[in-house]
């Protein structure tokens, strides 16, 4: 016959984290708060069982230093020190030497997060229509087309005269002495096309950048942070006293494996307790779940933190349980009837809301800015009165400049 047996009191060792774990005191007694809490609370009622909290140095997960000792919560579980551990620990095969798991109740998947990517500025929004190389090539275009009108289509043209007027053709001038000949007239009619279809394009989408503009370019995935840290434009950190760092180095993925190293040469980490807006004021990735991202920060729009495209993992998520334990299978049935309920979502899902809606109630209202202002516009009101200036130079010096002095025509 199966044993119904379980301890009354048991240690816990575990990780006191906002939204995952903490505790209160109601009554002269210990009240478990958070994720973890929630289930915490529902194997004591069934399993009818009091705990005694005890906490890691340095609130470590768990990792395993050169001499192959474990420490934070995997550590004490593994002395003895605790019956289980608490701190949503990822089950790998390294800790499952040291200590037993329960069955998964969770998923990690490992993304980083970043700062959500503000507008880039209007004042430079005369470029964003087209690319860099659409620009570069463009200009090319623009001086080669220089060169072959001044050699075969301008009578007696000018290499200055040919680019004043390739280039005033661009924006909507006329073209005179052009040799009049069938083949030329096509050339022409092409270039016409040309130079009437860009500026078509930039103009309908010029506005649309001014009304609407384009987010800061931040890494979308794990391949992009590491040319953004091995460049210096980003840090990375991986949770302190966990084996993101370990697991990183041996991914065997190369890009991976240099986020790795760079980690590991400048000793970035950080702690779950700090806070992460602060953290990612600085151009700052960290590694973390989407789950944790949803419990510790809430859920759009009111958040300022967006996670990677990709993940470099996924881990599941389990009670560490030392290995001379009585009761591991009854632990187990418990737990399986808490996932099988989808209590776990649930959980998220409330401690999620609560955050979301404390951070709308501190968030101000704010009318959204439709119209443009010349604020906006300055840079376009500069350009078009250089311009101008520049139009009224060149005026005043082709009237003073002798008649000898030809800029069209040689």
């Amino acid at each position: 016959m199966e044993t119904l047996y379980f301890p009354s009191k048991i240690k816990i060792a575990a990780v006191l984290l906002k939204s995952i774990l903490t505790v209160s005191k109601v009554n002269d007694r210990i009240v478990p708060n958070g994720l973890d809490g929630e289930m915490l609370k529902c194997l004591m009622e069934k399993l009818k069982f009091e705990f005694e909290l005890v906490l890691p140095n340095y609130g470590q997960y768990g990792s395993r230093d050169s001499n192959g000792t474990w420490d934070g919560v995997i550590g004490m579980v593994q002395r003895g020190e605790a019956d289980i551990g608490l701190a949503t620990l990822s089950i790998t095969e390294d800790r499952w030497e040291a200590v037993d798991f329960s069955i998964s109740y969770l998923v990690n998947d490992r993304v980083f997060a970043i700062k959500e990517p503000g507008e880039m500025p209007k004042v430079t929004a005369f470029t964003y229509p087209f690319s860099r190389n659409v620009w570069i090539l463009y200009t090319l275009m623009i001086l080669a087309a220089t060169v072959l009108f001044q050699r075969i289509m301008f009578r007696r043209g000018t290499l200055l005269g040919s680019f004043l007027s390739v280039l005033g053709s661009v924006v909507s001038q006329s073209m005179e002495n052009v040799r009049e000949t069938p083949w030329r007239r096509v050339l022409f009619g092409l270039w016409m096309t040309i130079a009437a279809v860009m500026p078509f394009l930039y103009n309908t989408s010029f506005l649309s950048y001014l009304t609407m503009p384009e987010k800061v370019p931040v890494p979308r995935n794990f391949e992009e942070l590491s040319k953004a840290v091995l460049s210096g434009k980003y840090k990375c950190l991986p949770t302190k006293g966990t084996i993101e760092q370990e697991l990183l180095l041996k991914s065997r993925i190369d890009y991976l494996v240099k986020i790795g190293d760079m980690i590991r040469k400048n000793g970035w980490e950080y702690s779950y307790i700090e806070n992460f807006p602060e953290l990612l004021d600085d151009p700052v990735a960290i590694i973390t779940s989407n789950g944790v991202i949803k419990l510790l920060l809430g859920s759009p729009p009111y958040i300022t933190v967006k996670a990677s495209d990709d993940y470099f993992g996924i881990w599941n998520v389990g009670i560490a349980i030392k290995k001379d334990f009585c009761c591991r299978k009854r632990l187990n049935d418990v737990l399986y009837r808490i996932v099988s309920g989808g209590f776990f979502e649930k959980w998220i899902d409330d401690i999620s809301f609560a955050n979301t809606l404390h951070k709308r109630l501190k968030k101000k209202h704010e009318e959204p800015k439709l119209q443009l202002t010349l604020e906006d516009l300055k840079l376009a009101f500069f350009t078009l009165f250089s311009g101008y200036a520049l139009a009224l130079l060149a005026f005043l010096a082709e009237l003073l400049s002798p008649k000898y002095f030809e800029i069209f025509h040689s």
